[in-house]
């Protein structure tokens, strides 16, 4: 029984019709491990197929994002080129900014998908796309401020304008509007920052710069609108000096007029301004002090209004004028405000012509006629100083008198007061430290910074020869082991033409200097951070020391007609990277500078950098 069973059993195995064994335990048959790995391969294969598809997926949005964020940032550089008032009040700025807006939200959109989720938190590739991501949508509000921004400034600037209160509630109104938008732009999160691949670590500074800079622009337009506000909406008295560049101090011509304008309930009244020569003060009675007393002293800048300016700080400048003011009328001021030839032009751009002493003077012949043809035929003969004089005063007065009394096209107004504002040709002071604070950041206050170069040919001649001094100025950089060695050369031409009159050109009574010789002073204002400062080229220095956020140089220089003069200041500044930024000269004509590469004029401040 026992071996039947056995042999049954046996049988049954040996019948087995599916041709396998009976598999030992531990172990897989072959079609078992032939299906496993089949499989595997299946999944590995759909892996992959659904990894290459998210891959390509990302590429696509990847590109299509920087595709759009290059158009946008293509807008908004149109937009940087043009930053005029003229062209920034124009609906131009405002469909650029809208096109730009849109640009960057279809990028913001691209690299919105839920499948880039898994790349965000990877440590090193996550922290780069989170910062693409944020820059993005940064640039999507940047921009959309922007095109709010102007939209709501063209509506007041649209509006019409009179004189009076009106003026008052317009700039309130732009005060507002700016500093709303300067808000908006302080919130913007610009992402991750550390540990960025140079490239976009590169892009990254440059945006958080440029929305700096942005910020600081509404800041000050903000501050500047509610100064200007404060300041018609008054009673304030402010001492006017009417400076002419036919005779240049250090970044202004000279005080050759002076007098004073009151404000009230939105309006500007004018007095009649005067020959500042006629309002000399006793030798003394009002001292200069600080750097003005140390390297200017020796000129007595407070006993004549003509003698100031020989710092092209107007910040310090400005209250010595107005306690002179004081000490001569007993009139109290609350603040300055200088305005010259060029400053002139640019406000009859907006005023159209005027006419003074019978003769008609538009924004294309004023220059012509205070820098030239008033002098024609001039000489020391009694009266003649006091009626040249008149003629700057006067035009002064025309041309503000003409801008108080029409209805203002605030757009044109604006474009002119940019013109003049930016190469010093218009400057204000105010007692106020609220209003002062106002005019430093907007660049109206004159003032220096400890990273300011500039170079002033500073007439001590008393002549009307500046028209005819061409001044080039070229700057070079080169590593001197950790730090930088600056080398500026200025090159100085009298091309004083022959057949000027007497007043403008000499001889002077009773001086030997020949016709057409210019005596004077090349000065320059030098970074606070320079060192090993020398001057060649010239003889001994009149003046050198600290001056302000800056170190002053300057030499004595006679020019006669036909002849040229080169200096070259030497410096050093710390380490082997920085900048400068150049002080406009307000000379008509403009200084011509070399630098960087680029030839420009400084008719508005600028850069070096190296």
């Amino acid at each position: 029984m026992v071996a039947e069973s056995d042999n049954d059993s046996g049988n049954d195995c040996g019948n087995d019709t599916s041709g396998g064994a009976i598999a030992e335990p531990g172990r897989t048959t072959g079609r078992s491990a032939g299906g496993g790995h089949r499989r595997r391969r299946l999944i590995l294969i759909g892996v992959a197929v659904v990894v290459g598809g998210w891959l390509l997926f990302l590429g696509v949005r990847s590109e299509s994002a920087y595709r759009h964020d290059k158009n946008g940032l293509a807008l908004v550089e149109q937009v940087k080129s043009n930053l005029s008032p003229g062209e920034l009040t124009s609906t131009r700025s405002v469909q650029l900014l809208d096109e730009a807006h849109a640009q960057f939200t279809s990028a913001q959109s691209d690299l919105s998908s839920p499948l880039f989720g898994p790349i965000k938190v990877v440590p090193v590739i996550g922290r780069q796309f989170r910062s693409v991501e944020a820059l993005s949508t940064a640039a999507a509000t940047v921009s959309s401020v922007g095109s709010t921004f102007l939209t709501r400034v063209h509506e007041v600037l649209n509006r019409p304008h009179g004189a009076g209160p009106e003026r008052i509630t317009s700039l309130r109104a732009l005060a507002a509007i700016s500093a709303t938008s300067a808000s908006r732009l302080a919130r913007i999160d610009t992402g991750p920052s550390n540990a960025l691949l140079a490239p976009l670590a590169s892009k990254h500074n440059q945006f958080v710069t440029q929305l700096d800079d942005a910020r600081l622009r509404l800041v000050k337009a903000a501050g500047v609108s509610a100064a200007v506000a404060t300041i018609l909406q008054g009673p304030q008295t402010y001492l006017v000096l009417a400076s002419n560049n036919a005779e240049m101090r250090a970044g202004s011509g000279a005080f050759l007029d002076v007098g004073v304008a009151t404000t009230g309930d939105g309006s500007v009244h004018l007095g009649q301004l005067g020959p500042s020569g006629a309002r000399s003060l006793p030798v003394d009675r009002v001292r200069a002090t600080g750097d003005l007393e140390r390297n200017w002293g020796w000129l007595h800048p407070g006993d004549d209004f003509r003698n100031l300016g020989l710092t092209p700080q107007f910040d310090v400048t400005a209250p010595l004028a107005a306690r002179m003011w004081t000490s001569l009328t007993g009139q109290q001021i609350d603040g300055v405000l200088s305005l010259d030839v060029a400053g002139l032009r640019q406000l009859l751009v907006a005023t159209g012509p005027v006419e003074v002493g019978g003769t008609k003077v538009s924004a294309d012949t004023v220059e012509q006629y205070l820098l030239r043809d008033q002098y024609v035929g001039l000489t020391y003969a009694a009266g003649s100083s006091t009626s040249r004089r008149d003629a700057l005063g006067d035009l002064a007065s025309a041309v503000l008198s003409q801008l108080q009394g029409q209805t203002s096209d605030l757009k044109s107004l604006a474009t002119s007061v940019s013109g003049a504002v930016a190469g010093r040709h218009l400057m204000v002071w105010s007692k106020s430290t609220t209003a002062q604070a106002a005019w430093v950041v907007s660049g109206v206050s004159g003032s220096l910074n400890s990273r300011s170069l500039g170079v002033s040919v500073i007439n001590l001649g008393g002549n009307k020869l500046d028209p005819y001094l061409p001044v080039r100025v070229s700057v070079t950089t080169a590593s001197t082991g950790a730090n930088t060695a600056v080398t500026v050369t200025t090159h100085v031409s009298n091309a004083t033409p022959s057949g000027l009159s007497q007043y403008a050109a000499g001889p002077f009574p009773g001086n030997p200097t020949p016709y057409g010789t210019y005596i004077g002073l090349v000065a320059a204002n030098l970074p606070a951070a320079a060192t090993h400062i020398s001057v060649t080229g010239t003889g001994p220095l009149a003046v050198k020391g600290a001056e302000g956020p800056t170190w002053l140089v300057a030499a004595p220089l006679t020019l006669p007609q036909g002849a040229s003069a080169t200096l070259v200041t030497h410096f050093v500044l710390p380490g082997n990277d920085g900048s400068m930024s150049v002080v406009p000269s307000a000379r008509i004509p403009a200084e011509q500078w070399t630098a960087d590469g680029r030839s420009r004029n400084d008719g508005s401040s600028f850069a070096i950098t190296w």
